[in-house]
C-alpha cells in the first residue's frame, strides 16, 4: 500500500489521560526519507517543549515531531492540508534549525499559530510558500497561516513541530519548493520488495502465522532491519513491534512491515494480508430421502451416496465424515458409520476438511426423509380412451398430479403429464412412480387403435371395421360388441377375427354411425364409435 503524503490522525483527549506516542517528543521525531510518506497516532504532548518564546506565543498541545535531512539545495515548504474543510480546525506548526539538537532547540525559525476561524480565512490550510514574506505569524486573527520557505542546503537538519490546538481531523503533508524539483531533497529509504499475502483456513476462526515467510521477499538490502506491527502508526514510529509467529483471530488483518536502514534511519513501510478463510466451500443444506418398502419405519441411507452434492464441484482432496450434532462435527467426535440406519426425520451433519489439513473444515446439514411408497390398492386405473387420427391419450385416476409416469419404459423418461403423444398400439406396460420417486406401479393398458369409417362396397379397401393393436395369441379374449345408434345389438366378434362386414343377419346396414363396447382380456371396458360410408 502507498502513502502518497503524510496523513496524521490527532485525537481529542485531555493531554494527560492517555500513555504518550514517542512521536509527540522531539526524541521520538519521524524522520522524513523518501517522498516523505509518513504516518502516525501521535497525540497528546508527551513532554512539554515549547516554553513560548520566540515560537509564536503558543505550546504543545496535541503535536507530531518531524526530523528532516537535505540532501538538495533549493527552496521547501509544505501545505499543511486537514482532511475536513470545517474552519473551526485549527493547525500550528514551529521549525528550528538548522542543525538544532533535542537538548538545545534554539528559537524557531519559522512558526504559524494564526487562527483560520478568527482570522476571517476561506481555508484551514497553512504552511511555507514562496509568495509570503514573514517568518513568524499569530496567534489568534494575526497573520493567513502561511509564512515564507525555508532555504536549505545538504547536509542540514531541521525540527518540524505540527500541533492542533482546536478541533479533530487529519491532515495531508504536501513538500513544495524548489529543492523537491526531480525528487524530495530527503534521504533515500532502504530499498524492498512487496511482500506476499499469507492465507489459511481454519474454521474456529483463528490461526497462526509465521510472518517471517515474507522476510526473505521484502528485506532485499544489507544493513537493514525488518519488524512486523499491527498499525500503520506502531509501524511509522517503530514500536509494539511483533513476533514472528502471529494469532489472529479476524478473517482478513492486515499487517505493516517497517523497513529501515541501519546507518541512516530512513525507513520504509508496506502491508500484506492475513487471511482466514472459512473452509471448503461445500453445499450448506441437503436432503436425502429414502423408501420405507418394507414398511418397517426404517430404512439404510448409505451416506457416502452424497459426496458429490457435499463437494458441490470443488477441486482438490478432501476427507468427508458424518456425525449425530453439530458439535461433534465441529470437535470431529464420534463420527458415524457411512451406511446408517435411520426412521427420518432427523439431521446429521458431513465434516468437510481439507486433506491433510483437518482444521479446515465446513460443516453440511443433512436431513434424512423417510418416505412411504404409494399404496397401489388404492390405484383404480381407467382404460384410456385413443383417438385413431393422432394416437393420443389421457391416463385417468384419482390424485394423478402426486405421480410420473412412463409407457413401455420402466427406466423413464418420466413425464408428469396423463397425456401421451404418438403411442403405439397395443398393449403396453404403464409405469407409475411417485414423485418422490419412492417406488414404480406397473400396470398393463391397452392403446386400442381402430379406423373412424369403413367402406364396405368388396373393393378390398376398409371392407371390414376392425381394432388395432390387441391381435395376439390371446386376441380371442377382447370381446367387442357393435351397435346401432339405437342401442340394438348388431354384431358380436373377437380382436381375433377379420372384422365386421357391415351387415346384420345378412342384409347390409345402411350408411350410418355405430358404436362399439370392448371387454378387454385386463376386465377393462372400452367404447367408441366409428361410420360406415356407402
Amino acid at each position: 500500500m502507498k502513502y502518497l503524503r503524510i496523513l496524521i490522525l490527532f485525537l481529542t483527549f485531555p493531554a494527560l489521560s492517555w500513555a504518550q506516542n514517542p512521536a509527540s517528543d522531539c526524541g521520538g521525531a519521524i524522520k522524513i526519507c523518501g517522498d516523505g510518506r509518513i504516518s502516525s497516532n501521535a497525540d497528546g504532548i508527551g513532554t512539554q517543549e515549547l516554553n513560548g518564546t520566540n515560537n509564536c506565543a503558543s505550546q504543545e498541545t496535541n503535536s507530531l515531531w518531524l526530523e528532516i535531512e537535505i540532501t538538495k539545495a533549493g527552496s521547501l515548504g509544505f501545505n499543511l492540508k486537514p482532511t475536513s474543510n470545517d474552519i473551526n480546525v485549527d493547525y500550528d506548526f514551529f521549525i528550528f534549525g538548522p542543525n538544532a539538537s533535542c537538548n538545545n532547540l534554539g528559537n524557531a525559525i519559522r512558526c504559524s499559530t494564526t487562527n483560520p476561524n478568527a482570522a476571517g480565512l476561506a481555508s484551514n490550510f497553512t504552511g511555507l510558500n514562496a509568495r509570503s514574506t514573514e517568518t513568524s505569524e499569530g496567534p489568534g486573527p494575526d497573520g493567513d497561516s502561511f509564512v515564507a520557505n525555508l532555504d536549505v542546503k545538504p547536509g542540514e537538519t531541521y525540527f518540524i513541530v505540527i500541533d492542533r490546538p482546536v478541533g479533530n481531523s487529519p491532515f495531508e503533508l504536501e513538500w513544495t519548493g524548489t529543492a523537491t524539483t526531480g525528487g524530495f531533497p530527503f534521504p533515500d529509504g532502504p530499498q524492498y520488495n512487496e511482500g506476499m499475502d499469507l492465507e489459511t483456513c481454519n474454521a474456529n476462526g483463528s490461526a497462526i502465522f509465521d510472518l517471517s515467510q515474507n522476510t526473505p521477499i521484502i528485506n532485499i538490502q544489507n544493513s537493514t532491519t525488518l519488524t512486523y506491527h499491527e498499525t500503520i502508526a506502531d509501524a511509522t514510529d517503530g514500536i509494539n513491534a511483533l513476533s514472528d509467529i502471529y494469532t489472529s483471530d479476524v478473517p482478513s488483518k492486515p499487517i505493516f512491515a517497517r523497513i529501515e536502514n541501519d546507518l541512516t534511519g530512513c525507513s520504509k513501510i508496506t502491508d500484506f494480508t492475513l487471511t482466514i478463510n472459512d473452509g471448503p466451500v461445500v453445499a450448506q443444506n441437503l436432503e436425502f430421502e429414502q423408501c420405507d418398502l418394507d414398511k418397517n419405519n426404517l430404512a439404510d441411507y448409505e451416506l457416502s451416496d452424497l459426496y458429490n452434492e457435499i463437494l458441490n464441484g470443488i477441486n482438490g482432496a478432501h476427507d468427508i465424515a458424518f456425525f449425530t450434532s453439530e458439535n461433534a462435527a465441529r470437535e470431529n467426535s464420534n463420527p458415524v458409520s457411512s451406511l446408517y440406519t435411520s426412521a427420518g426425520a432427523e439431521s446429521l451433519f458431513a465434516r468437510t476438511s481439507e486433506a491433510g489439513n483437518p482444521d479446515c473444515f465446513n460443516i453440511t446439514r443433512i436431513e434424512l426423509i423417510l418416505n412411504e411408497p404409494p399404496n397401489v390398492e388404492a390405484i383404480s386405473l381407467v382404460q384410456p380412451a385413443i383417438n385413431s387420427n393422432s394416437n393420443t391419450i389421457e391416463i385417468s385416476f384419482p390424485n394423478t398430479e402426486a405421480y410420473e409416469y412412463s409407457i413401455g419404459n420402466e427406466d423413464g423418461p418420466f413425464q408428469t403429464s396423463t397425456t401421451f403423444e404418438n403411442v403405439t398400439s397395443g398393449f403396453q406396460d404403464l409405469y407409475i412412480r411417485d414423485l418422490k420417486q419412492c417406488a414404480i406401479i406397473k400396470t398393463q393398458i391397452a392403446i386400442i387403435g381402430y379406423d373412424n369409417f369403413f367402406t364396405p362396397n368388396q373393393d378390398g379397401i376398409n371392407d371390414f371395421w376392425q381394432l388395432n393393436g390387441i391381435g395376439s395369441e390371446t386376441a380371442a379374449s377382447n370381446k367387442i360388441s357393435i351397435f346401432d345408434r339405437y342401442g340394438k345389438l348388431i354384431s358380436k366378434l373377437t380382436a381375433a377375427d377379420k372384422g365386421w362386414d357391415g351387415t346384420f343377419d345378412g342384409q347390409p346396414m345402411p350408411a350410418d354411425d355405430y358404436w362399439f363396447r370392448v371387454l378387454l382380456q385386463t376386465g377393462q371396458e372400452f367404447k367408441g364409435h366409428f361410420s360406415l360410408v356407402r
